[in-house]
């Protein structure tokens, strides 16, 4: 869809500039009329540009945005106002330039006949598919406001527990980031000028010194080139995580083997996969559709590639709590109950049951974190120092030594 430059002017006088996506020049002069612009110049703009000014200008859109957007549609749903309308007013109210340039899209398309799942699944990259399906089924069986109470809560627990996890986070950081300063300056700057006294008194340096020294004198003279080299393997790293889907999937699965890391990714993803079954399920997709859109939401590629095989299964004649159980990524507590719920016909229960059951558990584990990881930091800087210390003991005892036989 070509993209163009516009220069214009508001109701109130002030000159616009924004950069907007439409079919054509006839389609674009009828929206800027809806928005109540004036064009005062109209400039057809590269695609390629469009679109990296497009992505940057949605990176804005955070996921407490969303929490707020989808309540205020909620709200608006259940007042009975047209939503072509009340998208309008929500869209004068919100501060988020992304979100507001966003409504008054999806308020000027569907004034033009268009559907909200079909203005809303424009933005799909924004919105995510799960919403975007939500959306199609709510609008079909007339139950949107319920939809979007669905995702605003949904939102609003994925950001409660991401925000948990970052202040969890926070202690081990800095404990790390402080143990690696004070480990670069101690290889750095402190122990050459030792290995400098040591060798000024002759002293005969034990093992684990010269080990020490000769790890020191290696960072001391290559220490451009670490630096250099890691910020490189780090590049690379992100690079092939993005390009290549084979390393993804292999990093992704070393992920599941991480301790500490693991229990964050396992319970999270299982409480993903139980809040989305439900919601999907609640809103009347069949399960085919439901993994299919799973598949697409997962970040993880192990659940990713599980989702795949789910599918197959399911189009041939499973059940969701058999092609779970093939698949060995799933505990036999959520297999048995979504199996109960397949059997007694409340399966939407038996998933909103085990969706609370996992973010409790990720609630637990994000309150108890740093307790998890301290003691591996206490024991990390205890061996760090202890290395260090009786490398330099060792000489200075030798030293002693000798002194004392002098005498």
């Amino acid at each position: 869809m070509p993209y163009y430059s516009v220069r214009a002017v508001d109701n109130s006088g002030r000159i616009v500039t924004r950069t907007i996506e439409a079919d054509n020049e006839v389609q674009l002069l009828s929206f800027l009329d809806f928005l109540r612009l004036t064009p005062v110049k109209v400039s057809p703009r590269p695609e390629l540009l469009g679109k990296v000014q497009k992505a940057l200008h949605f990176r804005q859109v955070k996921r407490k945005d969303l929490v707020d957007l989808f309540e205020n549609l909620h709200l608006l749903a259940q007042s009975g106002v047209p939503l072509g309308a009340g998208l309008w007013d929500l869209a004068e109210d919100m501060d988020n330039p992304a979100i507001k340039a966003m409504l008054q899209d999806v308020a000027y398309r569907i004034q033009s006949g268009l559907s909200i799942s079909d203005a809303m699944a424009r933005y799909e990259n924004v919105l995510g598919p799960i919403a975007v399906n939500l959306i199609r089924i709510g609008e079909e069986t007339g139950s949107l406001d319920r939809v979007f109470k669905d995702i605003s809560e949904h939102y609003a627990r994925i950001e409660d527990f991401v925000s948990k996890v970052k202040q969890a986070l926070i202690y081990p950081a800095f404990a790390l980031v402080t143990i690696t300063i004070a480990l670069v300056f101690w290889l750095v700057y402190v122990l050459p000028k030792l290995a400098e006294l040591f060798k000024g008194l002759n002293v005969e340096l034990p093992g684990i010194t010269v080990a020490v020294l000769t790890v020191s004198e290696f960072v001391k003279s290559y220490i451009v080139f670490i630096v250099v080299l890691i910020a490189i393997l780090s590049f690379l790293f992100l690079f092939f995580r993005r390009k290549n889907e084979r390393f993804r999937y292999v990093t992704d699965k070393l992920l599941l083997y991480f301790p500490i890391v693991n229990m964050i990714l396992y319970n999270f993803n299982y409480a993903f996969f139980s809040e989305y079954m439900r919601l999907m399920v609640s809103a009347g997709v069949s399960l085919y559709d439901t993994l299919l859109v799973l598949q697409e939401s997962f970040n993880n590629r192990v659940f990713k590639k599980a989702m795949s095989f789910m599918k197959e299964k399911i189009s041939g004649g499973s059940s969701i709590s058999d092609s779970m159980r093939e698949t060995k990524l799933f505990p036999s507590l959520m297999i048995r109950m979504i199996a109960v719920g397949e059997e007694a016909g409340g399966l939407d229960e038996q998933l909103n049951y085990l969706a609370r059951y996992y973010y409790n558990k990720l609630d637990y584990i994000t309150q108890n974190i740093a307790k998890i990881i301290e003691p591996v930091i206490i024991i990390t800087v205890g061996l760090f120092m202890a290395i260090i210390m009786i490398s330099l003991l060792l000489p200075i005892y030798d030293l002693i030594s000798q002194i004392g036989r002098q005498f």
